[in-house]
């Protein structure tokens, strides 16, 4: 009887809980001069996804993902770039491809309709906390290759989210989620002061909720 009444009041919870593993474009959008966009790269975002529904339209969602962002850098002036303890000297008009992984905690606001045929169609947006966990760098020409230039990027990040998508009922409380999100820093990510740029992306959601 214990059980049966925690299964009901689970099945009757306005939590739920599910999945994901999205495939991102991500890029710099630098902030200061002499230094450089030089291009996108492709990354990937996975994890845990939780929503609280306070009404049945609304309700706030949270989660925790490692998510791989990066993205290349012209460096306009030569440039020393520490690679695990060592300063490795970039030259002048050299590109710096940068991949970093960071645990990500959004908080958001979503906003869904009532369920049509087997679809539900929702928009979402809120800010989001990184936490960076490791960093590699690459730069021809320069003996920097996939090194560990943890040093070279700040410890936390944030963003700001918005965007939308569908859901498709499998039955009962399973469903499918496919979505599209776009992901602007805030917060300069690179250690060093003469050099200021934000991390930004695009999200391509592909999920499930049980």
């Amino acid at each position: 009887m214990v059980f049966l009444s925690a299964s009901c009041l689970f099945a009757q919870s306005n939590l739920r809980l599910g999945v994901h593993l999205d495939p991102l474009a991500t890029w710099f959008s630098p902030k200061t001069a002499r230094i450089e966009k030089e291009g996108a790269r492709p990354g990937l975002s996975g994890g845990l996804l939780v929503e609280y529904y306070f009404h049945d339209n609304y309700g706030f969602s949270t989660g925790l993902s490692i998510t791989m962002l990066g993205g290349n850098l012209l460096y306009r002036d030569s440039v020393y770039i520490d690679a695990g303890g060592s300063n490795v000297m970039v030259p002048a008009n050299s590109t710096v491809a940068y991949r970093c992984n960071y645990l990500t905690i959004p908080l958001g606001l979503k906003l869904k309709t009532n369920e049509i045929g087997y679809f539900t169609y929702f928009a979402q947006l809120g800010i989001k906390q990184w936490i960076n966990i490791s960093d590699r760098a690459t730069a021809e020409g320069s003996g920097l290759s996939k090194d560990n230039v943890a040093k070279e990027i700040n410890l936390g990040g944030m963003s700001y989210f918005f965007g939308g998508g569908i859901e498709y009922n499998l039955g009962g409380q399973t469903s499918l989620t496919f979505g599209i999100f776009y992901d602007n820093g805030f917060l300069d990510v690179l250690t060093n002061d003469d050099h200021k740029a934000v991390l930004n992306y695009l999200t391509f959601r592909v999920g499930m909720y049980f």
